[in-house]
């Protein structure tokens, strides 16, 4: 039986590749690192899929995913949806999952840009009899997957929320912008904030509106909302690049240093800006170490050592007290 749901899920995987293939322009999205194929001797070839190459957070999570792949002698390729924009991200990761079955990866780390539409296409990975490593957002149907690397969004949202409310001095009102709709790792930091939220009663939440992820989309929301709301106290944003854009609409607006502002990631640029007293705080996930860490986790499934149900990677608030030493702490 398992042979033959094995062979069923490679045709199916094939006949997806070429369908795709045939709507392309034969770009597979290996723009990450990584050859088009699994290439290393020995049957230990591993395909890490993340969400874009684009982004600090991820180039960050490739960069520690190769070295972990040059540590544990793994051939370990990143590959990345080409288009990021809104609806084609969950698309083209699809393609890529089936590539990974036809190549006959070892194992597929995936990072999800949608936790419930990659089901289908995760399902086909692992009827082919390939193991899958959930890394940074995790998989609506967890059954089909070994395990997560990662960090908890929801312990990071809370943590960032509360940090943030201090700040506040525990009352004010409050914007969150969110991350792209239905994106987990954003669901997970909402979450973490309304719990907070729930600790300080005097801190009311005005508005809510997403800005996928994007500087630039961000800016526009903030902008818009700051129409509506010019005396908010506080921006809550589900990543950096947002809470970069948002930093741009407040200096827009004559209030930096009024409105007070958290970004997640902790990129560089977000550290730069805080620094410079235009965002107030960040939380560092520390990419690099999912990235490796996912990858660890994909050689202890392979190789039977025992796997850990979670490889958590801990988050840390940055603010100005500790901003130049946060990596070192």
């Amino acid at each position: 039986m398992k042979k033959s749901k094995r062979i069923a899920a490679l045709l199916m995987a094939a006949a997806m590749v070429a369908t795709f293939a045939g709507c392309s322009n034969g770009d597979s999205g290996d723009n990450a690192g990584g050859d088009g194929g699994a290439s290393a001797e020995g049957g230990k070839n591993i395909t890490v899929i993340l969400k874009n190459s684009t982004a600090p957070f991820f180039i960050s999570m490739a960069e520690g995913a190769k070295a972990a792949g040059e540590d544990l002698g793994y051939n370990v390729e990143v590959k990345t949806p080409v288009d990021t924009a809104e609806g084609s991200g969950n698309e083209q990761q699809t393609q890529l999952c089936d590539e990974a079955i036809v190549n006959g990866v070892d194992c597929v780390v995936l990072c999800p840009v949608d936790t419930e539409a990659i089901v289908p296409a995760a399902q086909r990975i692992a009827d082919a009899g390939i193991p899958i490593v959930a890394s940074n957002t995790r998989i609506a149907d967890e059954s089909l997957c070994e395990t997560f690397a990662g960090l908890e969004n929801v312990k990071q949202g809370y943590e960032l929320a509360k940090a943030l409310f201090e700040k506040m001095g525990g009352k004010g009102t409050l914007i969150i912008i969110e991350g792209s709709t239905g994106a987990q790792t954003s669901l997970d930091r909402i979450e973490g904030c309304k719990q907070a939220l729930e600790e300080y009663p005097d801190i009311e939440l005005v508005a809510s509106q997403s800005a996928n992820y994007s500087r630039a989309e961000a800016l526009n929301v903030a902008q818009n909302l700051l129409q509506s709301y010019p005396d908010v106290d506080a921006i809550y944003c589900c990543n950096d690049e947002m809470a970069l854009g948002t930093a741009e609409a407040v200096d827009a607006a004559g209030k930096t240093g009024q409105i007070l502002i958290a970004g997640q990631d902790a990129n560089d640029d977000a550290v730069s800006a805080l620094k410079e007293g235009k965002i107030t705080m960040t939380s560092w996930g520390n990419p690099y170490m999912q990235g490796y860490e996912s990858v660890q986790a994909a050689v202890d499934v392979l190789e039977g050592n025992e796997v850990k149900d979670f490889y958590e990677v801990p988050t840390k608030v940055v603010d100005e007290t500790n901003v130049d030493s946060f990596k070192d702490q």
